[in-house]
């Protein structure tokens, strides 16, 4: 019997599933635009390549401190979900001040005090939405992909837009993106404080900490972090290598959206075809993947490729990153109790964000002195992830006899 058949169904509340599905949707708007095109706007605004690096990992580390206080924060709350309209109407009220004719230090300063309540808010709406997969039986990718389906049109109007009007509408567009999951937020169900299948005992509570501290867990944590974090340099500054090179902002979105249209199918078809795999090994199939992606990145132009091979390279996002994420996901709902499961989302924020974070940093003097050849270091990246998940893996089968 699953966890999710194992609870009630009577207090289902209605729509869970649109509900949570259309928080996605305005939640990742603004990734959409600030992920494919930030770095634009950096770049416009006279920043150089390590500077852009700084402004860009500096907030990953706000966040991997921030994410974790407010899961606990929101594990202790009356309800996760107004935890995340809090969030949202801080990042409103924080990205206000992108508009002030700042320099470097003053887009440093509010880009750190923009970290914590926005990057909270995808850690908080997938905790809320585990809880649905717990107690009514919620389809997580299902809820997830719209997400995903928004960030594709996000980037792909956003590099439209930017090639009619220019690089300086970006902070417009993303304070509009923000005060609409401001707004849908309050469409988030209120289904109260998390609460446990059954009651536990103090053994039982403590056995369901020790599960955050499990050395297949944690192991699994760090591989999942390295392997995203291989997608740092490519986050940073692919658009601007795009730009260089002589495509257009409408083709840079539309590399962006087929990486993400690839993400939705994976999404879609996750359960599917996945489903009965160990996390684990839905992890190393990701790292393989990502290996396999940075090699071929900086190959596509000496071999003559063009625009088509990048658009075949962004469609390996759907393993890269997707597939790794939905391993994640899978792995907290497998292991860690309800109860746990903000703290555990945290956690999991925490490794990865720091592990993007110092990738990041890294990134920018890396861009300075190899260009576009500094994807190999990413490729060394995922092969680590890839050897910690087969790590995860066995220690798996050591604790639980995992097959």
């Amino acid at each position: 019997m699953t966890a999710a058949t194992a609870d009630t169904f009577q207090d289902n509340p209605s729509r869970f599933e649109v509900r949570l599905a259309l928080a996605y949707f305005a939640i990742f708007i603004s990734s959409g635009l600030h992920l494919p095109y930030f770095p634009l706007w950096l770049e416009f605004r006279s920043l150089s390549p390590t500077e852009i690096s700084i402004v860009l990992s500096m907030p990953l580390f706000v966040r991997v401190i921030a994410a974790p206080l407010v899961s606990i924060l929101a594990d202790q709350s009356n309800d996760r979900a107004h935890i995340l309209t809090i969030a949202t109407i801080l990042a409103v009220i924080v990205a206000a001040f992108y508009f002030l004719p700042f320099n470097f230090f003053g887009i440093l300063m509010v880009s750190l005090l923009l970290a914590a309540p926005w990057t909270a808010q995808v850690p908080l709406a997938d905790t809320i939405a585990l809880s649905g997969v717990r107690r009514y039986g919620a389809d997580f990718a299902k809820m997830r992909v719209w997400g995903s389906i928004a960030f594709l049109l996000a980037s792909f109007a956003g590099g439209v837009l930017i090639q009619h009007t220019g690089e300086w509408i970006i902070p417009t567009v993303l304070l509009g993106a923000l005060v609409a999951a401001c707004g849908m937020s309050f469409v988030v169900p209120r289904i109260g404080k998390p609460r446990r299948l059954s009651p536990l005992s103090d053994i039982d509570m403590a056995n369901a900490g020790r599960a955050l501290r499990r050395p297949a867990f944690v192991t699994f944590l760090i591989a999942t972090g390295i392997t995203q974090a291989s997608h740092a340099y490519g986050y940073s500054f692919s658009a601007i290598y795009w730009k260089s090179i002589g495509i257009e902002e409408t083709v840079i979105g539309a590399l962006w959206s087929i990486a993400v249209v690839a993400e939705v199918i994976m999404f879609t078809c996750f359960r599917r075809v996945f489903g009965r795999l160990h996390p684990a090994r839905v992890l190393m199939i990701g790292s393989a993947v990502a290996i396999f992606r940075w090699t071929v990145f900086p190959l596509i132009v000496p071999a003559g490729l063009g625009v088509i091979g990048f658009f075949v390279v962004q469609s390996l996002h759907s393993f890269s990153f997707a597939l790794s994420f939905l391993g994640m996901q899978k792995m907290i709902a497998m292991t860690i109790p309800e109860e746990k499961g903000g703290t555990a989302q945290g956690i999991s924020t925490f490794f990865i964000g720091t592990s993007l974070a110092i990738v990041t940093m890294v990134s920018g003097p890396l861009y300075s002195a190899t260009g576009i050849y500094g994807f190999y270091a990413m490729v060394v990246l995922a092969a680590v992830g890839l050897v910690l998940a087969n790590v995860s893996l066995k220690l798996e089968q050591r604790e639980h006899k995992v097959v």
